[in-house]
């Protein structure tokens, strides 16, 4: 399977006293199928994977699998600092029938070489019943920022399985490095503000947040550089920089700009802080004032 265009990373919907709400993943996914993304990235970072029990993230890969039922592939992320959970959810993916699943280095213990990197994600590409596994590569959360080329030449070698990378940081000479390593593998880029840069860079996938609530942007520079018109793809980006530059003074705000295009997932889970009706009007008159309602949702 390879990806093209735009792959949308999930929410996970909750309750507003905090607990999960698998009943309204539907909604997300009908949202994002008539919004034409290429598929979707669940309980990753914005699904708060990290929040989540295991028995809660079982649930919520559970909704979203049935809930695709085949209409928009479903990447499902079991990354754990725990290699057993990782197992165990990756098993249980897969027998969900999940398209492709993807794992995070550790971030506690974090493998010192590319070698132990390696050595982790293996053992995870084993209980993933030959469905493929990606790396998410993001090393502003984990702290690991290893040649991702040489662990590619790893782990092509060794895991039939082993898909590419969900590549989320600014190097784009590390990123090209990747594209060249193999054509067996896929390297998704993950920073949504640089779309435009890792298309030019030889991307064929984007996985992005900021795509739920402003689609027409992320389309139209994707779009754009499938034409070769840089100056659209361009003028696009602008509108992508203004809005993430206003969404910057309200950190943590992926769900109230969700919001804001027509579905709410919901409060996020502490550490994440709350925003006040006020606050929340604020944020949207300064979106508005910045000429980027046509653009939401």
């Amino acid at each position: 399977m390879r990806f093209k265009g735009l792959v949308a990373a999930a929410f996970t919907p909750m309750h507003n006293d905090g607990s999960i709400a698998p009943e309204r993943v539907e909604k997300f996914v009908e949202y994002s199928v008539g919004k034409g993304f290429s598929g979707l990235f669940a309980i990753g970072s914005t699904g708060e994977f990290s929040a989540l029990t295991m028995s809660e993230r079982k649930t919520v890969a559970e909704a979203y699998v049935k809930s695709a039922s085949g209409r928009i592939p479903v990447i499902i992320n079991v990354a754990s600092c725990c290699i057993g959970d990782a197992q165990e959810l990756a098993a249980h993916s897969a027998a969900l029938g999940a398209d492709a699943l993807c794992v995070i280095a550790p971030f506690y213990f974090r493998p010192g070489s590319v070698r132990a990197l390696a050595d982790f994600v293996k053992p995870v590409a084993q209980a993933c019943d030959g469905r493929p596994l990606y790396l998410y590569h993001v090393p502003g959360m984990t702290g690991t920022n290893l040649p991702m080329d040489e662990f590619l030449k790893i782990m092509v070698e060794e895991v039939p399985n082993f898909a590419g990378l969900k590549y989320t940081a600014e190097d784009l000479c590390q990123f090209r490095r990747c594209i060249a390593v193999s054509d067996k593998l896929q390297i998704l880029y993950g920073r949504d503000e640089m779309l435009l840069g890792a298309l030019a860079t030889g991307a064929e996938a984007g996985v992005g947040t900021t795509y739920n609530y402003l689609p027409r942007i992320y389309h139209g520079i994707y779009d754009a550089c499938q034409r070769g018109d840089w100056t659209e793809a361009r003028m696009f980006t602008d509108l992508g920089h203004r809005a993430l530059k206003i969404a910057a003074g309200y950190p943590g705000s992926f769900n109230i700009f969700m919001k804001f295009a027509g579905i709410d997932p919901g409060p996020r889970r502490l550490p994440a802080p709350r925003y006040t009706p006020e606050q929340e009007r604020c944020f949207r008159q300064e979106l508005s004032d910045a000429g980027l309602d046509p653009f939401i949702g």
